[in-house]
């Protein structure tokens, strides 16, 4: 990748020579003399620091007055587009992140590959960002390595960017839950939540797998006959096997009784312990497994045997059973709202769509569509509740016999949720499709956005250059068109996180922090949906409250459910092969 990506234009108006700016680590510029990352001022222009696909939406937002654009090539500094300098859209009032005025630079029509940077006329210039097919590739690789990084119960060892990450073999004494990834910052591993991250990276599969089978990943199964995409699936479809018990539920999750300390994962010796069964947990389970059995059947029949044996005696277990709560204590964290009963009827929902479309069971569907009555596609949805994902099985499915009473209502549902999401980003000063909203994890949540809208881009074709834009727009946000002119992925793009919440991150001898990885963003507690206008006089802005500190858990922890989407958003615009 050439260092113009990955500097600040900044660089191109220092003194020192290129020989000297590149001793500097990744994403550092020098200034007086020494190594430092870009402040704010000299990212006047925000824009994407990993860059764009041609035909996409290419935005880039300042806060200023009005005023002209041009593109410059990062090459000679020559104009490039448009012929004579345009103007910028309206202003935004970005109240969220306290900056008042702000406007959007919108060159979206000019598609010619290279690298550049945006100058506005009496306020400022952008970082350089590139234009080319393949911009996405190697984000996509660093968030798979992000999730191969997560792998328990074996060793891990890859190099990004000269660097070598690993650890040793961890936690081998989790007996049938042996094996899957580690959930977030920490070593727990929920069931919840493990196949809800793996049934987000699924889809990308259904949706882009012309993009993804041929994608080589270095990991121990590589060429085994199975695309490498699948293997690290499959590693985390195996794990959820081992959390089902002879019940035919699932193990809710496997954790020690308190959060390790900043150790690495093969020095936690902490007794761990498979907890009993939660519904929410066996539907998730039954989910995932259905959905992994169609896919790999293919590859490997014996295997899918296994897999669709598992999702059937899951659901035979919640036909037998009431709602049974995910447990309360003896167990790090948990993935269950603390209510008695926990309500799991978006899980059953989810593992009737994927069960349905894997066996064709006519009294499966029927289930789905009692529960598809009551649903509703959410535009910010989680673990908590995973309904989206039942519905986007059911919607997508080729299967024949649905209800046309309750696949339309589903998706007008769906076109209502695109079309809000589409609205709020073309409304929001930094293109967020969520607009003001900052709850906990909010990365993750804007990353999952795309799963709706590219969606909807296929079933709603009026809509579609619409959905498939503004899924982009979440990408810019996500690698540098944000109020902090940075991307929020560590090793990927300008001034990524450094000090992620991650435990082998903090503890390992490598001074750069594990790569690819999606940390949670801003959270504002108390101001998780704002609106314009109406924050308290003298409080921090919303949009100004991440910390890129390895201690602050509520901003900067990373976990697969917000890797998964991102994953799955990158996979869209991914070149064809």
């Amino acid at each position: 990748m050439s260092w113009r990506i990955l500097f600040p234009l900044g660089l191109l108006f220092t003194a020192c020579d290129s020989a000297e700016s590149s001793l500097c680590p990744e994403g550092q510029i020098i200034e007086n003399g020494d190594c430092t990352f870009p402040t704010k001022l000299q990212q006047i222009v925000r824009v994407s620091t990993v860059g764009f696909v041609p035909g996409s939406a290419k935005q880039a937002t300042y806060a200023g007055f009005a005023s002209t654009y041009v593109i410059r090539s990062a090459d000679d500094d020559s104009i490039v587009f448009p012929a004579e300098p345009g103007p910028v859209k309206p202003a935004i009032n970005a109240s969220d992140s306290g900056e008042g005025e702000t406007h959007t630079v919108d060159f979206s029509d000019f598609d010619v590959p290279g690298e550049y940077y945006i100058e506005v006329q009496n306020v400022g210039l952008s970082n350089t960002f590139r234009i080319g097919d393949d911009v996405f590739v190697e984000p996509f690789q660093a968030a798979m390595l992000g999730m191969y990084g997560w792998r328990c119960g074996s060793a891990v060892s890859f190099e990004w960017q000269g660097l070598t990450f690993g650890h040793g073999a961890c936690h081998l004494d989790d007996g049938p839950g042996s094996g899957g990834w580690h959930d977030a910052g920490d070593y727990g591993k929920y069931t919840n939540n493990g196949a809800f991250a793996l049934g987000m990276m699924l889809f990308a599969w259904d949706h882009y797998r012309s993009k993804l089978e041929g994608i080589t990943l270095p990991i121990p199964e590589q060429d085994n006959g199975i695309p490498d995409y699948l293997d690290e699936c499959l590693y985390q479809a195996n794990w959820l096997l081992g959390m089902q018990l002879e019940s035919g539920g699932a193990s809710d999750r496997i954790t020690s009784t308190n959060f390790d300390g900043f150790i690495m994962p093969e020095s936690s010796s902490a007794p761990r312990n498979m907890a009993p069964v939660s519904t929410k947990a066996t539907g998730d389970m039954v989910a995932a497994l259905a959905h992994m059995a169609r896919i790999v059947r293919e590859f490997d029949e014996e295997q899918a045997d296994r897999y669709e044996a598992a999702a059937k005696a899951g659901w035979q277990f919640l036909l037998d059973n009431d709602t049974i709560p995910p447990p309360k204590s003896g167990y790090t964290g948990s993935y269950g709202l603390g209510n008695n009963p926990d309500p799991d009827t978006d899980d059953r929902a989810w593992a009737a769509a994927e069960l349905w479309e894997t066996t064709g069971d006519p009294d499966v569907l029927a289930a789905f569509e009692e529960y598809g009555k009551n649903l509703r596609v959410s535009g910010d949805f989680d673990w908590a509740d995973v309904s989206n994902l039942g519905i986007y099985a059911y919607l997508g499915s080729e299967r024949e016999g649905r209800s046309d009473a309750v696949r339309n209502l589903l998706q007008a549902s769906l076109v209502l949720t695109t079309s809000n999401l589409v609205e709020a980003a073309g409304k929001h000063a930094y293109g967020r499709s969520l607009g003001f909203q900052y709850n906990w994890g909010i990365n993750g949540s804007i990353a999952r956005t795309t799963m709706a809208l590219m969606l909807g881009s296929r079933l709603d074709p009026a809509n579609a250059r619409a959905d498939i834009d503004t899924a982009s727009l979440q990408l810019d946000h996500l690698f540098g068109r944000n109020y902090y002119g940075r991307s929020f992925t560590t090793g990927v793009g300008l001034n990524s996180p450094q000090n992620p919440h991650y435990r082998p991150s903090v503890a390992d001898t490598v001074l750069s922090p594990w790569p690819g990885m999606l940390v949670g963003g801003s959270f504002a507690q108390n101001s998780m949906m704002m609106t314009p206008g109406t924050m308290t006089p003298g409080a921090k802005p919303p949009a100004d409250q991440w910390v890129d500190d390895s201690g602050n858990f509520q901003t900067n922890e990373v976990a697969i459910n917000w890797n998964a989407p991102l994953i799955y958003a990158l996979a869209a615009f991914l070149p064809e092969p």
